[in-house]
């Protein structure tokens, strides 16, 4: 059931995991630059992790069975970390925990954070876009907390733009920085803080951006934009929290 959904859930355009295709490799490569430590860990499998193995094992069947799939994507990592016991040892369980658990991060596992969150954000970013698009000098008009109307184009922020599937990606890319970068605990504290203020500015911008776009060269190209932007901005989430990284210690 959960191997069904997650292509739907990785690819769907406006999903809050269209970026969960990444993590998977974003946990190897944590792996691959840990390697060096890693390979020294003694391979001690130990036949105790069986148990823990079948519990997580029982938890997985049963929420195949009431189709619950937030059990799924935790009783699967759960038992994946069990059976890295059970075949490696309980060190290397302990060494790779960070990036199995990293993994997360591209499961359907934050509905609750998703229902709470969306509708706060999606007005704050409707106002960081009206602030945009009023430094831009468009003479935007607010109609309500989430509409703006513009000569040309109307921006309505929907649940999809509210910014949070950002926030959710973004915190991943953050948790892999501070995996790879190994800095203090005071810049590893500093990336954490950025990450909402860096989301809600990126996703304000994009929806300025979206409004501009609209406004100027019509509603057809606005929702072009509208369609492919949400890939840019990650990207460029990306490689601010990269550059961030680097201005906080890490020269590896």
């Amino acid at each position: 059931h959960l191997y069904q959904r997650l292509p739907g859930l990785w690819f769907e355009g406006d999903g809050y995991y269209s970026h969960g295709a990444l993590v998977p490799f974003i946990s190897g490569y944590i792996i691959y630059r840990w390697w060096p430590k890693l390979k020294d860990i003694p391979v001690k499998p130990s036949l105790l992790a069986i148990v823990p193995l079948l519990m997580t094992g029982w938890l997985l069947f049963a929420g195949t069975r009431v189709q619950q799939i937030q059990i799924l994507s935790v009783s699967l990592v759960g038992m994946v970390l069990c059976g890295t016991a059970l075949i490696l040892g309980w060190r290397w369980m302990w060494a790779l925990m960070l990036p199995i658990l990293n993994l997360l991060f591209g499961l359907p596992i934050w509905s609750y954070a998703i229902d709470t969150y969306t509708n706060p954000l999606q007005v704050i970013s409707t106002d960081v876009s009206y602030m945009l698009l009023q430094t831009f000098q468009f003479d935007p008009l607010k109609v309500d907390s989430t509409t703006i109307h513009l000569n040309q184009f109307t921006l309505d922020v929907g649940v999809p733009c509210s910014g949070l599937k950002r926030v959710i990606a973004v915190t991943a890319f953050t948790c892999f920085f501070m995996m790879v970068a190994k800095l203090k605990l005071w810049g590893n504290l500093m990336m954490v803080m950025a990450v909402l203020p860096l989301c809600l500015f990126i996703n304000g911008l994009r929806i300025a951006l979206i409004g501009v776009v609209g406004d100027m060269y019509g509603p057809d190209a606005g929702h072009a934009f509208h369609d492919y932007s949400g890939y840019i901005t990650l990207l460029v989430c990306f490689l601010l929290l990269f550059k961030f990284a680097r201005l906080l210690g890490w020269n590896d």
